[in-house]
């Protein structure tokens, strides 16, 4: 239904030969392609709708018509509502950003609350109330991206090209699903369902690293093209200092969460999880990889070559499978975890093998080694002294090794260069 639309325009927008008359024809078109496509996908649905009732009744569940009508609708809601908050985003427009994002969170939630608490409407109403918060929203988003929103602006050949552009992004981002779930599904079958409750709390506290991954992709994706639109000159190494930037603060999330693992699943958790310690670590540092992707990608897609991250997407859905089989039946959670980590390292250095080819980026490789090679020293510490005690001594190691590898790192920066960059 979204058609990798989202990233096409993101792509686009900010384009050297883009104008304001460009750039609302790239919103419109887009914007009017995700409807015609989210309409088409619900009149499809529609002729299944007496087969999943039938099911649903067979099976006892308390599902009506009216919860599968607006469990459609609100497939469609949502990928509109997203492309409207992606174009806030290309406008560089942060208080519209947060206020859209923030009502329809807080509306979703108290309609979820009384629907089913107060009301006792249970799963149909949880789901009316959200298609409603969004629908009644729908207009306020379009008021807010009006600037480049007309349905005289609509270019039949730009809807086109945003779809030649968008469309692998669907394959890819089905084997990202995969690949994103693949482990799961092979711990429940390979090893225990305990073994698959470990991973699971792991990747939930492994998660918070992951939000510092999320917030600087949020706002990096619309500026990367206008970087380079703005400095012609320079972008390639503007990008390569992002990428070291980005890899330190990654490092320090994902290896300070790393260190203290052990400890903060003792102060936490029950002692029947503490066995998720080492897969946090783990899949910590298989997060900073995933974060780098944001910038080793950014070759292909400048050259607009999107069939190439769904086949390294595929490739690496693959060698996560192959790695899974190998390591769960020994390992459980913590093979899952390492199969994460390598699978990451596999997609962001195949996505940069090809950046480099394709449109190569000024890469500090010197600097980049050091920051690796601090980031394998913490890694191997957190790996090997994961402690579910409160040690005083242990916890004042880990800190100097922390403030230690924090210095260095930031030594290793090229901070002259970035402020430069900046003014």
């Amino acid at each position: 239904m979204a058609c990798g639309l989202n990233g096409a325009i993101q792509r686009f927008y900010w384009d050297d030969q883009s104008t304001e008359e460009i750039q609302a024809k790239i919103v419109t078109s887009g914007f009017f392609s995700q409807l015609t496509f989210g309409c088409a996908i619900m009149a499809f649905a529609s002729f299944f709708l007496p087969f999943s009732i039938d099911l649903a009744q067979e099976s006892k569940l308390p599902i009506t018509e009216i919860t599968l009508i607006a469990a459609v609708l609100l497939l469609a809601l949502r990928q509109w509502s997203q492309y409207i908050i992606d174009v806030i985003r290309l406008h560089f427009a942060p208080w519209r950003f947060f206020a859209y994002t923030l009502l329809t969170r807080i509306f979703s939630i108290s309609f979820s609350v009384i629907t089913v608490v107060f009301l006792g409407y249970g799963i149909e109403g949880m789901i009316v109330g959200e298609t409603l918060v969004l629908i009644l929203l729908l207009p306020l988003g379009i008021w807010m991206i009006r600037r480049d929103l007309s349905i005289f602006s609509f270019s039949f050949p730009w809807a086109k090209d945003l779809v030649k552009l968008g469309y692998p992004l669907i394959f890819a981002g089905i084997a990202y699903w995969l690949f994103g779930s693949m482990d799961r599904w092979m711990l429940a079958t390979m090893s225990s369902v305990e073994e698959v409750g470990i991973y699971s709390v792991a990747f939930r506290f492994a998660s918070v690293v992951l939000f510092v991954s999320v917030a600087f992709g949020q706002a990096w994706s619309p500026i990367a093209i206008k970087i380079r639109t703005e400095h012609p000159e320079s972008y390639r190494k503007i990008y390569g200092q992002v990428f070291l930037l980005l890899f330190f603060v990654m490092l320090v999330a994902g290896g300070g969460a790393a260190l203290f693992a052990g400890e903060a699943m003792s102060l936490i958790m029950p002692k029947e999880y503490l066995a998720s310690a080492l897969p946090l670590s783990i899949l910590c540092f298989g997060i900073v990889l995933q974060s780098t992707q944001q910038v080793t990608a950014i070759g292909i897609s400048i050259e607009k070559k999107t069939f190439l991250l769904a086949r390294l997407a595929w490739v690496t859905a693959f060698v996560n499978f192959c790695g899974n089989y190998l390591l769960i039946p020994r390992f459980g959670a913590d093979g899952a975890a390492c199969t994460t980590l390598i699978s990451y390292a596999v997609l962001t250095s195949s996505y940069l093998f090809f950046t480099q080819r394709l449109h190569p980026l000024d890469l500090e490789w010197k600097r980049f080694v050091g920051l690796f090679l601090m980031g394998c020293l913490v890694a191997a510490v957190s790996f090997m002294f994961i402690s579910f005690q409160i040690n005083g001594v242990l916890i004042a190691l880990k800190i100097a090794l922390a403030l230690l590898c924090l210095y260095c790192g930031w030594r290793i920066l090229p901070l002259k260069s970035i402020r430069s960059a900046r003014l």
